[in-house]
Parts: structure tokens; sequence; C-alpha cells
């Protein structure tokens, strides 16, 4: 156990009008996909973090709110990261996570406005991300991806109307 705090971030979650939601390869493990994410400024709003994240990390400027998950959720750094000195005074994340609609293509999103975080992106069934994460952000997955996928469902019913 640690005394150190949890740090203050943000997940975002973009799906299309087939319900499939985007995720990144990181660059520090391939093979491991995830939702984009990042830290809340100080001061910050976390929905406005989540727009500058969504820009930052994919390009992604003009995606519509669609909501959030009503609690934030912890995860705790493993051991074997090698983590940014600014990130070592820090025992994980506490995440708050938010629901964006896009209907882009793919191609749309661009890697290289900030560091580079992700190899790649693409669309994926959101049932099966959880199962590509790395372990230690599984947990978290578990509890939010469930709840979107009705939010998700409902979108997709109510723009067919």
């Amino acid at each position: 156990m640690t005394n150190k705090p949890y740090r203050k971030n943000v997940g975002i979650v973009v799906f299309n009008s087939q319900g499939k939601a985007i995720v990144g390869e990181r660059v520090e493990f391939p093979g491991s996909w995830q939702f984009p994410q990042g830290g809340i400024d100080n001061g910050e709003d976390y929905v406005a973090a989540a727009e500058r994240e969504l820009y930052e990390e994919i390009g992604v400027k003009d995606a519509t709110y669609v909501g959030e998950y009503k609690d934030w959720l912890d995860y705790d750094f493993p051991n074997f990261l090698n983590l940014h000195t600014e990130l070592q005074k820090f025992r994980g994340q506490t995440q708050k996570w938010i629901l964006y609609y896009w209907n882009h293509p793919i191609e749309d999103c661009t890697l290289d406005h900030f560091e580079r975080e992700f190899l790649s992106v693409k669309y994926m069934d959101l049932l099966e991300i959880p199962k590509v994460v790395v372990d230690f952000k599984k947990p978290a997955y578990e509890k939010f991806v469930p709840f979107f996928f009705t939010l998700v469902q409902n979108y997709i019913a109510d723009l067919k109307k």
C-alpha cells in the first residue's frame, strides 16, 4: 500500500453509427488496445479535458457528448511500468469516463498532434475491448463498458427514428 494520491484522469469512448468504438494500440504496449485517456489539468473541467485529449491523441474535434459513467474508477500503476517522472508521484489514476458519438472513418483520426501515444487506431466492437486492454485496466473497463453499451444502443436507435 502507498500513501501516494491518484492522478485525476479522463477516459473517452468514441463510437460510430455501427456501435463500434475507437481504440488505440499503445506505443509502450504493442498488441494492447485502449480508449483515449489523459490527465486533467489543475482547474480544468473533466469534459474540457476529454475534448482536449480527443484532439491531442486522435485528432478528433467534432465529437458529440452522449453521457458519462457516474463513478470515478481507480487503478494502480503496476511496478513494471516505466513511468514518466511526473507520474511517479502518483499510485495510479482515478478516471472519469465520458462517451462521445463521432461517425467518421478511422482514417480521419490523426495521431501526432502532441506526444504520440498510439501506434495505430481502429474501430472495435465495444464489448470486445475489455479483452484486449492491459490487465491492470481490465477491472475498470469491465465496469463502464457494459454501461456505455446500453447508452450506445439507445443512441443508435434514436438516430434511426
